[in-house]
């Protein structure tokens, strides 16, 4: 049992803590879960509980039960729902709800709340972080650990209620930020990844979750993914609000761009544990769910077994510097390496105009001043699979999962109708990515020049 429980001298049971980070219940001192029966005693007795000893008049009381659509004789059902409640709390010695002339008053005793206990730890958490984040992520742990759903689940009748469950949810949601800064200080950054893209996807509209994903998959070595990121904060930003993201998501990017060092993660830190992913499956009944998280945008082609964003055993702090990404800052003029490369394509494999995953290096689109000429796919540039160098070709050349054994057309291939609707699949997604990347590419330019 969680609380502190408390007996009186005569060993008779009592209560010991009141519940709201989730279905109202109370729990007692031998242990036992009392839950009221109906959603109105539910809503009474948290309504009470979160303005413990405070007088609330019969009328705010009526407004919370019922809204703007009373019962004839609201004062005596409200009476009614307080009645049983009173049976239903144990109290040997001691009277939880008084009534008085204009209302009633709950006498919390010594009994605690989870609310208590919750905003507690979360403070110590964070007070912690600065100085020391592993104590700061065990903190918050515990403080999320006591979250068993929503908020005054079920109990959200009227505007006490439901003004109190929207700022637990948004001080829940500020602990997961904290908890999730504290891993990454820690070094951190493959084992939380998949449960930042859950976040992202159940509150698209705050900030705060893409800028700590795109710091993780950036140290994990998957800047072009932190690049998709933004992109896709930022395309939701404007389709749903019709502003562009706010001035730390912005520098967040231009520190990748530019492979800041404070981008590294701080030495000699020892990692905590991954945050359970029980600690953010319980959203806003609003917010949507993602069991599996959402979909990415593809990033640089790698193996299958590279993919380490599980939440599984932790993972040790990043040492080595991610995989270098092109900046867009400075011009490459004739004298750059982009310009006079043979084919100065996007990841050009050998001489050959070889096209990776578009989102794996960033260049500046061929026709721009002095800018290095992202070339047009060409005839004969080999073309792989998804573990290969990827060029796209006139003639489709590609190698096939092994890695070997090349054709020119999918219609050459005898009997392999189906292998044949897998490269134009491939062909077509490899165009779209491209695409994308030139919208990407445009779009930072304007920004760069606004600057």
């Amino acid at each position: 049992m969680t609380g502190d429980a408390r007996v009186t001298g005569d060993g008779r049971v009592t209560v010991s803590e009141f519940r709201l980070l989730g279905p109202v219940t109370v729990c007692d001192t031998a242990g036992g879960i009392i839950a009221p029966s109906g959603p109105k005693q539910r809503a009474l007795l948290a309504t009470l509980v979160l303005h413990a000893g405070q007088l609330l008049s019969m009328d705010r009381l009526v407004e919370e039960l019922w809204g703007s659509a009373p019962p004839a004789n609201a004062s005596n059902a409200l009476q009614a729902h307080v009645a049983r409640l009173r049976r239903l709390l144990p109290a040997p010695g001691h009277e939880w709800i008084s009534t008085l002339p204009t209302g009633y008053l709950l006498a919390p005793g010594r009994a605690s709340t989870d609310v208590a206990r919750f905003t507690r730890l979360s403070g110590q958490g964070r007070a912690a972080l600065p100085h020391d984040p592993g104590q700061a992520a065990q903190l918050l742990q515990r403080a999320l650990s006591l979250w068993r759903g929503p908020a005054l689940q079920d109990s959200r009748h009227g505007p006490l209620c439901t003004t109190e469950a929207d700022r637990l949810e948004e001080q829940r949601l500020t602990a997961l930020e904290a908890l999730y800064e504290a891993s990454l200080q820690c070094g951190r950054s493959t084992g939380i990844t998949a449960g930042l893209e859950r976040l992202s996807a159940d509150h698209p509209l705050r900030e705060r979750f893409y800028d700590l994903l795109m710091l993780a998959l950036y140290r994990g070595g998957r800047q072009a993914e932190a690049l998709g990121v933004y992109e896709r904060a930022r395309r939701h930003l404007i389709t749903t609000l019709g502003i562009e993201p706010g001035p730390a998501l912005r520098a967040r990017l231009e520190a990748i761009l530019n492979h800041c060092p404070t981008l590294t993660p701080p030495p000699h830190q020892t990692p905590p544990p991954s945050p359970s992913p029980s600690l953010h499956q319980h959203p806003s009944p609003t917010a949507r769910s993602h069991p599996s998280g959402p979909p990415r945008r593809p990033g640089p082609a790698r193996s299958r077994g590279d993919r380490t964003d599980l939440m599984t055993s932790p993972a040790p702090a990043c040492t080595a510097d991610p995989p270098a990404l092109t900046p867009l800052t400075g011009a490459t003029g004739p004298s750059s390496p982009a310009a006079s490369a043979p084919s100065a394509g996007l990841m050009g494999h050998g001489t050959s105009a070889g096209l990776m995953d578009p989102w794996a290096s960033v260049g500046v689109p061929a026709g721009s001043p002095g800018g290095a000429g992202m070339v047009a796919p060409a005839a004969g540039a080999g073309c792989s699979d998804l573990t290969g160098s990827a060029g796209l070709t006139g003639s489709v050349g590609l190698t096939d999962l092994g890695g070997s054994a090349g054709f020119a057309d999918p219609a050459g291939v005898a009997g392999s109708a189906d292998l044949a609707g897998e490269l134009a699949r491939l062909r077509a997604r490899i165009e779209e990515l491209a695409r994308d990347q030139q919208d990407l590419l445009r779009r930072i330019q304007r920004e760069q020049a606004v600057r």
